[in-house]
């Protein structure tokens, strides 16, 4: 997978792009990865339905990431029980490249990642799940990535575990993105001139 530089202009989901905000400030302040136990978004920035939590593992050849939360709509797309297994574990075969690419590449960057997959549902309208993806850690090194996973369809309202079994049939990578954190501060919208009004 290729991952192109992207700004938070690049995130669809209003939501994702204030959690997105939220992870950029923290990273700023700490001047590189923000640990984990400083995760803690009020209600108004994202909902945790939507959120999953992994934990890097650096195995002999690869890195894994063991699931250590997910969500009730998570829970709700998907049947079986995640907590404690690997993403190499629980991703679909047809999923598996390209979920585990972006964390990979999300763990080996430290740059939020985002990603859209879609499918078509049953009548052939498309659905799309946006994922991103948020890296904590310590001295430089990805512990914990914090996921955020929506799925959405222009069409109407979206049958989540039907739209998981859509995408295990086929899934097409529509959008991939590496962000960093420096990028928000630099897609802040500047201040104005004041302009003086006439007399």
């Amino acid at each position: 997978m290729n991952f192109e530089n992207g700004t938070i202009d690049s995130i669809r989901s209003t939501s994702q792009r204030s959690l997105a905000g939220y992870w950029a400030k923290l990273a700023l302040a700490e001047s590189g990865l923000p640990p984990f136990d400083q995760f803690a978004p009020g209600p108004g920035i994202h909902d945790p339905k939507y959120i999953a939590v992994w934990k890097v593992e650096a195995g002999k050849d690869q890195l894994d990431f063991r699931a250590l939360y997910r969500g009730s709509f998570i829970d709700e797309a998907v049947k079986d029980p995640w907590v404690g297994k690997t993403l190499s574990e629980v991703a679909p075969p047809v999923l598996r490249i390209p979920i585990i690419a972006a964390s990979a590449h999300c763990a080996s960057s430290g740059c939020a990642i985002y990603t859209v997959l879609r499918t078509c549902d049953s009548a052939g309208s498309p659905v799309d799940l946006e994922r991103l993806l948020l890296p904590f850690g310590t001295r430089g090194r990805v512990r914990v990535i914090v996921a955020s996973l929506q799925l959405v369809s222009l069409e109407g309202k979206v049958e989540r575990r039907k739209a998981v079994e859509s995408f295990e049939i086929q899934t097409d990578v529509v959008l991939s993105f590496r962000i960093s954190a420096n990028s928000f501060k630099e897609s802040r919208p500047k201040k104005a001139a004041a302009v003086p009004l006439p007399a």
